[in-house]
C-alpha cells in the first residue's frame, strides 16, 4: 500500500488501485460544516463504496467523524434539530472541523496510515475540541478480498466548561442518535442480511459490538461491509444506525440514547474499524478481521 499527497490531501493505493482519498473538506460550504472526510472508499478491484453530498443530504460526506450538537454548535451541518414540534431549522450555529497538522506518516509497506491534529471550531470561531486523529490501513488478514480501515479519536475539551456532544436524539427525535463516525454509501447500495454479535440485525438502533452485511452497489458490484466498535468505546450506549429505504447510510452511534460529556480539561477516545471486501465474505472471516 501507498500515500500520496493530493492538493486536498492523501490519496492511498493498493497495487496501484485508489482504494481511498482522505480530504481535507476546504471544498465544503459554511452550511454543511467544512470536515475532512474520507471519499471516494473503494474495494480492491475499485468498486465504489461511498457517495459525497448528495442531494438529499449535501452535509453526508463519504465516512465522516463529527456531531450533531457540540456544546451549542452544529458540526454536523445542516440543519439543527430543535424538537419534534420544531423538527429541523437552518439557524447561523454550524462550525467546522479544521485540519491543522500531520504529526506522523507511514507512507508504504503493508500498514500505512497518519496521526493528525485538528480543531473543531464553534460558528464564531470559538475552540471547542482538539482532535488526535490516528489512521490506519491495511490489508485483511482473513481474506484476499478485502482491506481495513481503523479510526481512532482522541477528543480534548477546548472549553472551560464541561462540554457535551450530543445527537437529535436528546431533543426527542426517535432513531435519531446518529454522531461520530458515519458511512453514507453510494447512491443505489441494497444490502443483504445484516449480522450482529448475536445473529441477524432486523431494526436501526440495534445493539453489538459488530455489524457485517453484504450487498450490491448502484453499478452492480457485490460487495461485503464489516464494522465494529472498539471495547473501550464507553459501554452500554453503542447502537447501528442505518438507513437504506429512503438513502443508504451507517453510523456507528456511540451516543445513541445519551450524550458525551468531556469534563473540563478532559478528553474522551472513541475507536472505530471499517473493513471493505469485494464479493461476499463469509461471515467468520469478517469477524476475524473486526476483532479489535
Amino acid at each position: 500500500m501507498r500515500i500520496t499527497d493530493h492538493t486536498d490531501g492523501l490519496t492511498i493505493t493498493a497495487n496501484d488501485v485508489t482504494i481511498a482519498e482522505y480530504r481535507l473538506g476546504g471544498e465544503i460550504d459554511a452550511v454543511n460544516t467544512p470536515k475532512p472526510h474520507f471519499h471516494p472508499l473503494r474495494t480492491l478491484s475499485g468498486a465504489q463504496v461511498t457517495d459525497f453530498a448528495p442531494e438529499d443530504h449535501p452535509w453526508h460526506q463519504g465516512l465522516q467523524f463529527a456531531f450533531p450538537r457540540v456544546g451549542d454548535h452544529n458540526l454536523w451541518g445542516g440543519g439543527t434539530y430543535f424538537g419534534p414540534d420544531e423538527g429541523y431549522k437552518i439557524v447561523a450555529d454550524q462550525g467546522r472541523i479544521a485540519h491543522q497538522r500531520w504529526e506522523q506518516r507511514a507512507n508504504e509497506g503493508a500498514d500505512v496510515g497518519w496521526t493528525e491534529q485538528l480543531d473543531w471550531i464553534g460558528h464564531n470561531g470559538e475552540p471547542l475540541v482538539a482532535e488526535t486523529r490516528t489512521i490506519a490501513v491495511r490489508a485483511s488478514g482473513a481474506s484476499n478480498a478485502g482491506w481495513i480501515l481503523d479510526l481512532t479519536a482522541e477528543l480534548s475539551n477546548s472549553t472551560s466548561e464541561a462540554l457535551t456532544l450530543a445527537t437529535p436524539a436528546q431533543r426527542g427525535r426517535a432513531d435519531g442518535g446518529y454522531g461520530g463516525l458515519f458511512l453514507r454509501l453510494a447512491e443505489g447500495f441494497v444490502p443483504g442480511t445484516l449480522t450482529g454479535e448475536s445473529g441477524e440485525i432486523t431494526a436501526s438502533g440495534a445493539r453489538s459490538r459488530t455489524m457485517i452485511l453484504s450487498g450490491t452497489t448502484g453499478a452492480g458490484d457485490s460487495v461485503t461491509l464489516g464494522l465494529a466498535f472498539a471495547d473501550t468505546e464507553p459501554v452500554g450506549d453503542q447502537a447501528w444506525l442505518y438507513r437504506f429505504e429512503d438513502f443508504p447510510a451507517i453510523g456507528w452511534a456511540g451516543a445513541y440514547e445519551n450524550a458525551f460529556t468531556i469534563p473540563v480539561a478532559g478528553s474522551l477516545e472513541l475507536r472505530h474499524r471499517l473493513a471493505i471486501y469485494d464479493g461476499v465474505v463469509d461471515v467468520d472471516a469478517v469477524s476475524a478481521d473486526l476483532a479489535l
